[in-house]
């Protein structure tokens, strides 16, 4: 998805993932992996929600998934130093707070990332904004009185021109041509016949 910005002439590309996330969860993976664990590997999973990061070696017992922002540790120390001397990690410590702040900044609001973890192995996962896109592309494309409408039906079930006329405060063929442009990008559905007739959302 991309959007376009007041003070820019480009238009900005939104991933569907914090592209910084995805980098330092993989480095991670390979720099505090248990390598003494010769039976298990690092495995990268991507779903059509998320992505999921496994490997081997838990936590120390100091770390816990919920302290794991505020405490810093390093299985593999001289793979972490080299790995952070090329620029492929952070400094020990700044890795897990970037990640949340990606999330926290990010234009469609991701949930933030999950960590399981046990004596052997963690399990980071990140889900996707993909479900997002869609409402935030409309959200982008509608004008006020449309965003009105689309909030007054999300709240209420459906809409008639008559209801749109007195909210919007506008005459009748006003709120009909407002629920046509609705009705024409797909975001409500005609229902009904003659004076019976109302507008639902489309079904996604």
């Amino acid at each position: 998805m991309s959007r376009l910005l007041p003070d820019r002439i480009e238009r900005e590309d939104i991933p569907e993932y914090g592209w910084f996330s995805v980098r330092e969860l993989t480095t991670n993976a390979v720099c505090h992996r248990d390598y003494s664990d010769s039976g298990s590997k690092i495995i990268v999973k991507i779903f059509s929600n998320k992505i999921e990061f496994y490997n081997p070696g838990g936590l120390p017992k100091e770390i816990t998934p919920q302290n794991i922002t505020d405490k810093q540790y390093s299985r593999n120390p001289i793979i972490a130093k080299n790995s952070a001397k090329v620029k492929y990690i952070e400094e020990l410590g700044e890795g897990w707070d970037k990640i949340i702040k990606e999330h926290k900044e990010h234009p469609l609001n991701p949930d933030l990332p999950e960590i399981k973890a046990d004596e052997r192995s963690i399990l980071v996962t990140i889900f996707s904004t993909k479900e997002k896109f869609e409402e935030k592309k409309i959200e982008l494309i509608l004008t006020e009185r449309q965003k009105k409408i689309v909030e007054y039906i999300k709240n209420n079930q459906r809409i008639t021109t008559g209801l749109c006329a007195k909210l919007l405060d506008v005459s009748g063929d006003t709120s009909l041509r407002e629920l046509t442009k609705l009705k024409s990008l797909n975001i409500i559905e005609k229902k009904g016949i003659g004076k019976g007739t109302y507008y639902i959302l489309r079904m996604r």
